[in-house]
């Protein structure tokens, strides 16, 4: 069955998951955060055949996450380097490895260790607010509409929520009420229109 795209999605994650969510990409990049940049050490690593990693890399290397790089003693051979952007991938993998160690590892504990060079103690990813720095934990989150969302495939039921609560909002804007979210302590219910937390 071909794989479907979600490049046209009004949503950051879904448009990821279309560059990086394929099978064994996340693992190339781990790869190649880790060093491991040859072609035939990825190959070797990841057991994987040899046109589905080269498929992989070009895939990556379109997009603009990785770059080939001949090397300077072989030009035949070459290594593969993550640009910029994608090394902004890190903390994608990062959290993706703290849920692992907390539910899959088992008694055999985490398989990688993640030591903060500058304090020499073993870390994990944890999530802060990028503003004032505290915890994001997440019945503290809300979450708005954003100026490049709209409705369509992926987000038709998330638009309509926060067209309902914007709706709602704008009929108590004048008791000085807040604007529309849907709030992260409760998937499965609609959003509060109002400026209040759930519960309050």
């Amino acid at each position: 069955m071909e794989r479907r795209s979600y490049a046209d999605f009004a949503c950051s994650i879904a448009r990821t998951l279309d560059l990086v969510g394929e099978w064994w990409t996340p693992l190339i990049v781990r790869d190649l955060f880790l060093g491991i940049d040859r072609f035939d050490e990825l190959q070797r690593d990841l057991g994987l055949a040899s046109n589905v990693l080269a498929a992989r890399l070009r895939r990556l290397a379109d997009a603009g996450l990785v770059e080939r790089q001949p090397l300077p003693d072989d030009r035949r051979a070459a290594r593969y380097v993550l640009t910029e952007r994608g090394r902004d991938l890190w903390p994608v993998l990062l959290s993706l490895m703290a849920w692992g160690d907390k539910w899959l590892a088992g008694a055999a504990g985490a398989p990688l260790q993640v030591v903060h060079a500058r304090c020499g103690a073993v870390t994990a990813a944890v999530p802060h607010c990028s503003v004032c720095g505290e915890p994001l934990a997440l019945h503290a989150l809300e979450f708005r509409a954003g100026p490049g969302g709209r409705h369509g495939e992926g987000t038709a039921v998330l638009a309509e929520r926060f067209a309902a609560a914007a709706a709602a909002a704008a009929g108590v804007a004048a008791a000085g009420d807040a604007g529309p979210r849907v709030t992260g302590d409760d998937s499965t219910a609609s959003p509060a229109p109002s400026g209040r937390k759930r519960g309050s």
